[in-house]
């Protein structure tokens, strides 16, 4: 098994990155020894790509688009597995993972994790206050 997890900072016990697509770090996990590896590609697509092509079967994340999970199951070698929306550590979600408190996301977990991840990207227009005098 070899698993791929989007990370914060390149150190050991770093936070999850929310954002797929954009995480600067993958924790690549094999064999229970982690590598923080630089995340080369851009935008969720081509993280796939690289992701698959480096060997990954089992990808767990927080947030994901729907083009990145149409990448997922094009491939069709890569599982995947949601970490939940709250802050977690890396070895908290290892722990988990093994523990298999994680469910593996089929097309409805999913609808859920892409209405979270559109949410919080669709541009709020709350922010602009028009004062007409």
């Amino acid at each position: 098994m070899k698993i791929a997890i989007p990370v914060k900072m390149n150190k050991e016990n770093t936070a999850l990155a929310p954002l797929f697509g954009k995480a600067k770090w993958f924790a690549i996990i094999e064999d229970s020894k982690t590598d923080i590896v630089q995340n080369p590609a851009q935008g969720g697509q081509a993280v796939v790509e690289w992701l698959a092509q480096s060997g990954v079967d089992t990808l767990i994340v927080q947030e994901m688009g729907q083009n990145p999970y149409q990448k997922v199951l094009s491939c069709g070698t890569i599982d995947l597995y949601h970490a939940g929306f709250e802050r977690v550590l890396l070895s908290e979600a290892l722990q988990k993972f093994h523990a298999g408190k994680y469910s593996k996301l089929d097309e409805e977990g999913m609808k859920a994790v892409i209405a979270h991840h559109e949410i919080r990207h669709t541009p709020h227009n709350e922010h602009e206050h028009h004062h007409h005098h």
